[in-house]
C-alpha cells in the first residue's frame, strides 16, 4: 500500500474509486455511482482537513 503522502494529493479520486467499486459489487451500478460521489467528496473533505492541520494550501 502507498504511504499517505503519495495518496494525499489524489485522496478524493482514490476514495471515490474505492467506494464506487464497493458500491457496484454490493448493490449494483446505481449505488456504485452514488457511493463514488460520496467517496470523492469525503476524500476532498479529509484532504482539506489534513491541509488545515498542517498549515498547507491556505489560499
Amino acid at each position: 500500500m502507498y504511504p499517505l503522502s503519495s495518496v494525499e494529493p489524489r485522496l478524493g479520486i482514490v476514495l471515490g474509486a474505492l467506494c464506487g467499486i464497493v458500491g457496484v459489487v454490493l448493490r449494483g451500478p446505481e449505488s456504485g455511482l452514488l457511493a463514488a460521489f460520496v467517496g470523492y467528496f469525503l476524500g476532498k473533505s479529509l484532504q482539506s482537513t489534513l491541509w488545515t492541520f498542517r498549515g498547507q494550501r491556505t489560499t
